[in-house]
């Protein structure tokens, strides 16, 4: 849990260890010496313990927690009625994005205090915008009211699963595309050198037709950055 303070980072914490989960059941200990708070969460017929890093943002930088642990989701919290509360957020995803920390990690932009509609100054667009531009999700919520907690509790859970696998499908394309080269290398020593050019070079312009033509279907395609359930 990432952000400055009042934020109310704490108090969305300290909600997802006592909110009943409408997917499953939720079974809380406290290690407050640590700053630690776990919680089992049932989803989908299956249950993970999710640990929650919660220390002051006076105590932590977003450096110092990745150096200190190693987690599977970064929630930056930023209060919608506080501008700097949203600037220093932004600037936490700058640091994840420029560093690559948040490769492989679930990152969730998450406005705080939603209740507080007269004096909000962060609209939705602009956190959508910044969401989107550091490619992360990003939600609302009312800690006070105990509004979208349980969502947003259920969608850091799906976000982590999500991640894995992706990361999981990644390596093992990575060892199929390794295996894939070390057979072509085999191939390509008893070709002659001219055919083998000839070839190469057809396949690097079928590539970037390929490229041209479907790269733009693909572009035009824009994740969804509010849902929860989805990469």
């Amino acid at each position: 849990m990432l952000g400055s303070t009042d934020s109310g980072k704490t108090t969305l914490t300290s909600q997802f260890m006592s909110s009943n989960n409408m997917r499953g059941y939720i079974n809380e200990t406290i290690e407050e010496e640590y700053g630690e708070k776990c919680v089992n969460v049932l989803l989908d017929g299956e249950e993970d313990e999710l640990v929650f890093i919660d220390h002051p943002s006076t105590e932590i930088s977003a450096e110092n927690a990745l150096s200190t642990y190693v987690p599977d989701a970064l929630v930056i919290v930023y209060s919608v009625v506080d501008s700097n509360s949203f600037q220093k957020a932004e600037e936490v995803l700058q640091y994840l994005w420029r560093t690559g920390s948040s490769t492989n990690k679930a990152v969730i932009l998450v406005g705080n205090k939603s209740d507080l509609v007269r004096t909000r100054v962060v609209s939705i667009v602009d956190a959508k915008t910044v969401a989107k531009a550091y490619d992360c999700k990003y939600t609302e919520t009312s800690g006070a009211l105990n509004h979208n907690v349980d969502e947003l509790l259920v969608g850091i859970l799906k976000q982590i699963r999500l991640k894995l696998a992706e990361k999981s499908k990644g390596n093992s394309r990575a060892e199929a595309a390794a295996s894939g080269n070390r057979r072509k290398l085999i191939l390509r020593t008893g070709a002659k050198s001219s055919e083998f050019r000839r070839k190469s070079a057809g396949i690097r312009v079928k590539g970037i037709i390929g490229k041209m033509l479907g790269g733009s279907n693909a572009d035009t395609k824009s994740k969804s950055c509010d849902d929860l359930h989805v990469l």
